[in-house]
């Protein structure tokens, strides 16, 4: 379970580079479009960084309760 959990992160990772990398090249024949594509691509990285810091914090908070 927890290496499927892995490759699922590496996976999510690698869909928000791509993501920035295809609203970066449709930005400059759609601007809108591709400011869109790289608005969900940084709302995903910001959603995945905040929810990695929160799991953090419980993981921390577990161990000093022990």
């Amino acid at each position: 379970m927890v290496r499927s959990l892995v490759a699922l992160g590496w996976l999510r990772d690698l869909v928000i580079v791509l993501l920035l990398l295809a609203g970066n090249f449709i930005r400059h024949t759609s601007p809108w479009v591709g400011y869109t594509v790289i608005a969900g691509a940084v709302v995903i990285f910001v959603e995945r960084f905040l929810w990695n810091w929160y799991l953090c914090g419980l993981k921390q908070q577990e161990t000093s309760t022990r």
